[in-house]
């Protein structure tokens, strides 16, 4: 082995122990990016892989080659990038795709590098690391929702015991093993009852529709429905991001209202929307069948399994490649932080965590690759974020400060 490659190693270990000064770490960001130290850097890696066992399996291949090219400062080749977006017509869209931020690769490395405990990634900290102050634990979220029935009435499921919990026009609304169900009995009866679930923050929860489609909404989200389905088609209106698997039904094509901002039309098929007010975009990913996905001033466009639609206000659709894993993470049980600012990040948090975030002097520009459990308290999440010197504490019960 060189001398530089030994130089590197004993570098990397001062970085990942917090010891080294900024003037080791200027000299390892300038080693690593030597194409002939390549090897090197995969070694190191590999031992971290290793290390991890089993929760390795959260990193793809995809992500291992990522990290790769993060802590080498190398990006994608221009066919790699073609290959991963497309519009409908198969071209290269006008406005290029964002790709991965040349952070630091300090940054990066230390949300890689992480040794697992509890299912989460506690990055390697300073010999006197800072201090996150949080005066009381924050439990992460749950299942739970609120159901508001058609006359007005509502419900809390978080704890509601299995059985008939309402009867309304067309169908008898039950809990079952933390789910909600519709069991039709007459859709011939009068006027349609529209229903309201809606998950408050720190509460997620699933139901199935009376056509038997179902439907899982995360935090801070709505959705509304009929009681049972007997037009010409089916539809239901969205806030926040759920994901659906529709019944088929070609006779009665299922429809997505997003706020007035899009609607995604379907027959039969599996996919997630994000549609949050406070998010600049609503994404559709499409996992299986097809979804015809249109704006309010945008044509509509055919998507695909596998391919994501973005929605912005003013532009067309932008069909790219999608990142299932990423669009899936919440369902799994999953934060996926990969390629995300630290708005992306904090706008989670709050609806996870039923928190407020306030940013004491402005909002630091910082991006983030790596996944943490879900069910992990607040705390541990933090922890982690930590490694990339951004810095918190508690205001006030549920007020999360971003330090610079």
């Amino acid at each position: 082995m060189s001398i530089e490659q030994e130089h590197i190693r004993h570098l990397w270990q001062r970085v990942i122990s917090g010891q080294a000064t900024e003037e080791e770490r200027l000299r390892l960001d300038e080693l690593v990016a030597d194409e002939q130290h390549k090897h090197v850097v995969e070694d190191l890696l590999q031992q971290v892989y290793e290390e991890m066992g089993d929760v390795g399996r959260f990193f793809s291949s995809a992500e291992k080659d990522a990290m790769m090219r993060e802590i080498t400062g190398k990006q994608r080749s221009p066919l790699q990038k073609e290959t991963e977006m497309h519009e409908t017509t198969g071209k290269q869209p006008a406005a290029p795709v964002r790709v991965l931020r040349k952070w630091r690769w300090v940054a990066a490395a230390a949300v890689f590098l992480g040794v697992v405990t509890a299912g989460v990634y506690y990055l390697a900290q300073p010999i006197n690391p800072p201090v996150v102050a949080v005066p009381q634990e924050i439990a992460p979220g749950s299942n739970g929702a609120v159901l508001t029935l058609a006359n007005g009435s509502q419900l809390v499921l978080d704890s509601a015991d299995n059985g008939l919990i309402a009867s309304q026009q067309g169908a008898q609304v039950v809990m079952k093993n933390g789910q909600l169900l519709y069991d039709p009995v007459d859709e011939s009866s009068g006027n349609l009852a529209y229903n309201t679930m809606t998950t408050p923050k720190g509460r997620q929860f699933g139901l199935v529709l009376p056509d038997g489609s179902r439907v899982w909404l995360n935090a801070a989200s709505s959705l509304k429905y009929p009681t049972a389905f007997t037009g010409k088609e089916r539809v239901v209106e969205l806030t926040g991001e759920a994901y659906f698997e529709v019944a088929k039904n070609a006779a009665q094509p299922f429809r997505v209202s997003v706020q007035g901002r899009a609607a995604i039309e379907v027959l039969g098929t599996h996919f997630n929307v994000n549609a949050y007010g406070n998010e600049t975009v609503i994404k559709a990913t499409l996992l299986q069948g097809s979804i015809r996905l249109r704006g309010e001033d945008a044509a509509p466009v055919i998507l695909q399994p596998g391919q994501q639609g973005v929605l912005q206000p003013g532009a067309p659709v932008l069909v790219q490649s999608a990142d299932v894993d990423k669009a899936m993470a919440w369902k799994n049980g999953i934060f996926n932080f990969n390629d995300a600012s630290l708005q992306e990040v904090m706008r989670q948090l709050e609806r996870w965590y039923n928190i407020e975030v306030v940013y004491e002097k402005g909002i630091p520009d910082k991006y983030f690759y790596g996944k943490v459990s879900r069910d992990m308290p607040l705390s541990g999440v933090l922890k982690a974020l930590e490694a990339t010197r951004v810095h918190f504490r508690i205001e006030q019960g549920r007020k999360l400060v971003v330090m610079p």
